[in-house]
């Protein structure tokens, strides 16, 4: 009977040191506002005022493990070979780690492989060094050639709703767009071309930040 109360203690224990030590993850500013934004559409206005990097490049290295001094949050660090920086550090390379707690297993593991080319718009890392897309899924872009040999670019959403009323948001600010940056963002979904898309965010870059 002893051990079996022994045995519930160590377990209950054992849980709440798990649940302190995901706590502070839970009150973290930039992550409850990147949980918030995991429901909510974000489109390219509000990604490129709001991201602290705008990073194209090639991944060329992802490593899985832990969170070090929370050996219960699952973390995926990725390092970027720097192809162009929109927005950041002026470096060759560059690393952040993602946290894919709360979502489905194996989800974190899928998102990036070595080789691909993609364009991201991140927060700065948090103070637990946590930094992942804005809107997840929606700020994450993958850059591929076309049957023509075209460099396009789409997200994990397929661009749905990220050019929505962009040209209007600017023009409230004073930023008038160029002919074919217009265009561009009267796409309603799909794939664009990279130059095109890098244009476009170039010149929404420039409104005032979001905090």
């Amino acid at each position: 009977m002893k051990k079996g109360i022994q045995c519930t203690l160590i377990f209950a224990f054992r849980a709440l040191a798990v649940i302190l030590a995901i706590l502070p993850l839970f009150f973290s500013p930039d992550l409850l506002q990147a949980q918030q934004l995991l429901s909510l559409p974000v489109d390219l206005s509000y990604l490129s005022q709001r991201a602290d990097v705008i990073i194209q490049g090639k991944i060329v290295s992802v490593g899985h493990g832990t969170l070090p001094g929370y050996p219960n949050i699952r973390t995926t660090s990725v390092t970027l070979q720097v192809e162009n920086m929109l927005r950041g550090p002026s470096t060759g390379s560059y690393t952040f780690r993602e946290s894919y707690l709360g979502r489905r297993p194996g989800a974190g593991k899928q998102n990036y492989l070595s080789g691909q080319r993609v364009l991201l718009f991140l927060p700065s890392p948090s103070q637990i060094g946590l930094s992942s897309p804005i809107g997840f899924e929606q700020g994450r872009f993958h850059i591929a050639r076309d049957a023509g040999g075209a460099e396009m670019i789409v997200n994990e959403v397929g661009n749905l709703g990220l050019f929505k009323d962009v040209e209007q948001k600017a023009s409230k600010q004073g930023k008038k767009l160029t002919p074919n940056q217009r265009r561009t963002a009267s796409i309603k979904g799909g794939p664009v071309r990279l130059d095109d898309f890098v244009s476009l965010t170039r010149s929404l870059i420039s409104l005032p930040r979001i905090q």
